[in-house]
């Protein structure tokens, strides 16, 4: 089972009522629940996902067509998939992260220092853009496994990549 937990903003953006949220539990999925924002970056609006047990995350910008209830998980799974091909994981563990994600539920936030992990990968995204000249100079995909490669007091000083290494590369 999989768990989007949208920002008030993503709930607004793809017209999701409240009353149509799931009560999230704790997933199966190694990378767990994703929580999900909007922000500017540059001009653009971008989208940021982020595992709630790795802090793994990446960005996504707002196509031509609007994000709706129908496009946002389907945004979260093809960008995981290519982001994890990137970093060179072998098919088996990018298969063993998306095992329990068959099925898919809206949720709305409910962990403040979740919220607060996402806000300060937000800042480093939108810092790290800025620092290399702005989305038409910069190295995105870079910048992306850079963030991923910084250590994580709320996971014990590991790196995300370190930490989805050790959940989808370890023999269970």
């Amino acid at each position: 089972m999989l768990y989007l937990k949208c920002t008030q903003e993503i709930q607004k953006i793809i017209g999701m009522r409240k009353e149509n949220l799931a009560l999230p539990t704790p997933s199966g999925a190694p990378l767990g629940n994703w929580y999900v924002n909007r922000f500017d970056l540059g001009r653009r609006s971008a989208y940021i996902f982020m595992s709630e047990t790795t802090l793994l995350s990446f960005i996504l910008f707002q196509g031509k067509k609007p994000t709706t209830i129908e496009s946002l998980p389907s945004m979260l799974l093809a960008g995981l998939e290519q982001l994890l091909q990137m970093k060179g994981l072998p098919a088996s563990a990018i298969d063993k992260a998306f095992e329990h994600y068959d099925v898919g539920l809206y949720a709305k936030t409910d962990s403040r220092s979740d919220l607060g992990s996402l806000n300060d990968l937000v800042k480093h995204y939108q810092w790290r853009v800025e620092h290399s000249g702005g989305l038409s100079h910069c190295d995105l995909t870079g910048i992306i496994m850079d963030v991923n490669s910084m250590p994580q007091r709320r996971i014990g000083w590991l790196t995300s990549w370190d930490a989805v290494q050790s959940k989808l590369c370890s023999p269970t």
